[in-house]
């Protein structure tokens, strides 16, 4: 047995946002609008100037107003740090990451004391150099003038990069809640730092609550809708996803998930058909490949299954999620060695995390290759989570090293971090497979 892999489909995220900046977290998963065909400046009321500092328009009109500010003549220091970041903020709405970390580093530069810089370099910088970056441009902000913004960028990078736990990330949500009450992200970013600490129950309730601030929310309600499926209330959670997608066809993570939950319910026909569609509106994206396996291999048609995820690779290159899962799958076929090649591959990737250490660790069991299971289960705890089956795995390797009682203490240990009880019986095999008989009784009167 081996244990199930997070699953996280990026995209999709609410496109009705409103570009102003105390949403700015949330305004940068908006999708930018095609700029119209029409002057910047319509009536002696307007200038570029004012245009740009209040960010009217879409982002390419904003980008375009800044851009005609900035050349004029005659601006304070003051105005021009104003304007820089406005056109930053242009361009990291357009996802143009690049240009807006430029820009907000400029603002930084010309004036150290400006919050709204450091806090614009940060949302950048997680796109560009990720969320440890990220958090140095938070805490900056915050050490010039406490915000939202600073608070809710330093919980999010901070969890994200493993400096801070989902209850120390929670304290400073809560406090940026304390200065603005409907700061409906940081009620979502809550949300989710739940469910990422197994608390599906709790995370319901925080969702229900930004619903309540905002009935429209569609992002709170594709939160809600992952909650009580970690619940375990598929049917619910489909009424969730169906809803969302209703308001927002393409909202990426919610047809996604549609999936996931329709498969829950064994409606593996249905989920088939919605990942051919996904595949169909989506095709530079692997998660519609990876549930259309998946699908299939529920339907208990595995040879498609793994054609899919052949075809899949020659489509899209090096993807690590469709690697991850292809061994997956090579695996529930017992092809080790070929499941083996391609997790290593996998893990030549950067986007490779604890899970393929451990389906590594796994697949190496399974050749009773012992040394890789102990080595690959350790690379895995290297990354920073403690996950209780990398502990058993390490434990399992040590008794047929012949380290029966590190074995044993290190079962402890996975047993204690939340090793399923079904895993005593399997490790008892493995004590009497290495002749350890008496070991075997005396776990199970232990447990």
């Amino acid at each position: 047995m081996r244990p199930s892999r997070a699953r996280n489909p990026s995209g999709g995220l609410n496109k009705s946002c409103a570009v102003s900046r105390c949403a700015l977290f949330t305004v940068l998963i908006c999708l930018a609008q095609p700029a119209f065909a029409r002057p910047l400046v319509t009536s002696s009321e307007e200038n570029v100037v004012r245009l740009c500092i209040a960010r009217e328009g879409t982002p390419q009109r904003i980008v375009a107003a800044c851009d005609a500010a900035l050349a004029e003549a005659g601006l304070t220091t003051a105005q021009r740090v104003d304007l820089t970041i406005a056109r930053a903020d242009g361009h990291l709405w357009l996802e143009n990451h690049d240009a807006a970390e430029t820009g907000y580093r400029d603002a930084a530069s010309a004036d150290p004391q400006s919050p709204d810089a450091w806090n614009g370099l940060g949302w950048a910088l997680r796109e560009t150099g990720g969320d440890r970056a990220a958090f140095d441009a938070f805490e900056t902000s915050l050490a010039v003038e406490v915000s939202i913004q600073g608070l809710g960028g330093k919980a999010a990078t901070g969890r994200g990069a493993g400096l801070l736990s989902g209850e120390e990330a929670r304290v400073l949500l809560r406090a940026a809640l304390a200065i603005d009450p409907e700061y409906a992200w940081a009620l979502r970013e809550i949300g989710w730092s739940l469910l990422d600490d197994d608390r599906p129950d709790d995370a319901e309730t925080v969702f229900g609550e930004a619903l309540a601030l905002d009935a429209l929310d569609l992002n709170a309600r594709y939160g809600l809708g992952r909650a009580v499926l970690s619940s375990g209330k598929a049917e619910r959670a489909l009424e969730h996803f169906n809803g969302v997608l209703a308001e927002d066809p393409e909202f990426f993570a919610a047809r996604v998930y549609r999936i996931i939950t329709l498969r829950d319910l064994d409606r593996n026909a249905q989920a088939l058909r919605e990942s051919d569609r996904l595949i169909e509106t989506f095709p530079d994206r692997s998660s519609g490949y990876v549930e259309r396996a998946l699908s299939l291999q529920s339907l208990q048609r595995r040879t498609e299954a793994i054609e899919t995820f052949a075809r899949a690779e020659q489509i899209l290159g090096d993807d690590n999620s469709i690697l991850y899962w292809y061994a997956d799958a090579l695996a529930g076929d017992r092809r080790f060695k070929e499941a083996l090649d391609v997790i290593d591959r996998a893990l030549g990737l950067s986007g490779a995390n604890h899970s393929d250490h451990l389906l590594k660790s796994y697949i190496a069991l399974e050749l009773k290759d012992y040394a890789l299971v102990r080595s690959a289960a350790e690379a895995s705890l290297q990354t920073g989570v403690e996950d209780p089956w990398a502990h058993y795995y390490i434990a399992i390797s040590m008794v047929h090293s012949g380290q029966t009682d590190e074995g044993l203490t290190r079962f402890a240990r996975a047993m204690e971090t939340g090793l399923p009880d079904d895993r005593v019986g399997a490790f008892a095999r493995e004590l009497i497979s290495a002749g350890k008989y008496v070991e075997a009784a005396q776990l199970r009167l232990r447990y």
